[in-house]
This record gives structure tokens, C-alpha cells and sequence, in this order.
């Protein structure tokens, strides 16, 4: 029941309450502890990690919050923008800053099952971790059919069940991802957000992980 309470609390008025600091602020982050360049930063060296040409190509934000991450990868890489959240104000200035985007208010599990677009690039930064396990597995095999060959799921501020962290919601076990990919024909990479990113504002041992169809 507290981890229910937590997450309801979570989702429903602290990131409303960051979305507000947001539209009044200019800043593009919905966390308490990062901004607008921390996402551009490290969404342009996620990008060039993969090696991926998004010109063009389908690009979708699950829990996209102010759309910081979509308007970067529209304007520098020739992105075409999706955006899934839940907040009105969030997905308001998703489509204040890209005209052209596809953006809905809808629950995440929901979007998966229903959608028939396909992508080269999914990213769930710090969104993962509010699903339960069993969910988050489900999650991650709806997006995996999604991805077009070659395209790649990201998973940023990744904490497992030992870090020192306690307030990620639903952290995951170690060997989790290896498991959930086990039944799938993907590449599976991992890396330490300190030291690609230079920047782990929550965890220094948080983890980015990548699952490329």
C-alpha cells in the first residue's frame, strides 16, 4: 500500500508541480534536479552511441514530460516526433514547440497495445521505474516489436533493488534486462550514466540501457 501511495504521488503532483515550475521557468526538465541542457546532453550522446540516423525516421518519448528531449532530436537530427504523457500541461508545450509532432494523452501500457506505428528510437528516461515488474517487462516486449530493424530502446536512470537510492518506486533486480531479452533476437548494452553522461544527479551507480532490435 505505501508503494502505491508513493507512486500515486509521484505521478499525480509532484510532476504536475514540476510541469507548472516548467511553463513559468522555460526549464525544459521535469525533475527536480536536472535541466534542459542535462537533456539535450545526454540524449545527443545516447544518439551518437548508437550510431543512429534519425533523419526522418519515428522518434517516441513515453513519458515525455515538456518534450525536451523530441524538440532536440527534431531540430538537430531531422526527427519526426511521437509523445506519449499524462499531463495536459506537459503535452501543451510538446505542441507549442513542435507543430508538426504526434502527441497523446494516454496511459503508457495502453499506447503500446493500441499503436501500429513502428520506431527507430523509443525513449523511457526515468519513466520505467513506475510500473511494477511485472509491467515493466510487458512494457518493454510491446516496444520491442514496435522497433524498426536496427532501432534501439533506451531505458536512462535505470536503479536496481541494491542501490542506496530508495526513492525509485519499482527498481528492478540485477539480471533483469539479460532475462527479459533472453526471448528476443536484440543486442543488449549497458553503461554507467557518470561516466557517458558525466552526470548521475540521483544515483552515482544509475545505469542507461540500450536493447537494439
Amino acid at each position: 500500500m505505501y508503494t502505491l501511495i508513493k507512486n500515486y504521488i509521484h505521478i499525480r503532483f509532484l510532476m504536475n508541480l514540476y510541469s507548472i515550475r516548467n511553463l513559468i521557468t522555460g526549464n525544459g526538465a521535469v525533475w527536480l534536479k536536472l535541466n534542459t541542457a542535462d537533456l539535450e546532453r545526454m540524449v545527443q550522446k545516447t544518439v551518437s552511441r548508437s550510431s543512429i540516423d534519425l533523419k526522418g525516421k519515428n522518434v517516441l518519448d513515453l513519458g515525455c514530460g515538456a518534450g525536451t528531449m523530441l524538440d532536440f532530436l527534431q531540430r538537430e537530427k531531422g526527427a519526426v516526433p511521437y509523445g506519449v504523457d499524462l499531463s495536459r500541461l506537459n503535452l501543451y508545450q510538446c505542441r507549442k514547440k513542435m507543430k508538426n509532432g504526434h502527441f497523446l494523452r494516454q496511459d503508457i501500457l495502453q499506447y503500446l497495445e493500441n499503436t501500429e506505428d513502428k520506431f527507430d528510437l523509443v525513449i523511457m528516461y526515468g519513466v520505467i521505474g513506475c510500473f511494477t515488474i511485472d509491467k515493466q517487462r510487458s512494457i518493454i516486449e510491446r516496444i520491442i516489436r514496435l522497433l524498426n530493424r536496427g532501432g534501439c530502446l533506451w531505458i536512462g536512470a535505470n536503479i536496481y533493488t541494491d542501490s542506496s537510492y530508495k526513492f525509485q518506486t519499482y527498481p528492478v533486480p540485477k539480471g533483469f534486462y539479460k532475462d527479459v531479452c533472453s526471448g528476443h533476437s536484440v543486442v543488449l548494452e549497458e553503461f554507467s550514466e557518470l561516466e557517458v553522461f558525466e552526470n548521475a544527479k540521483y544515483d552515482p551507480d544509475q545505469t542507461s540501457v540500450m536493447i537494439t532490435a
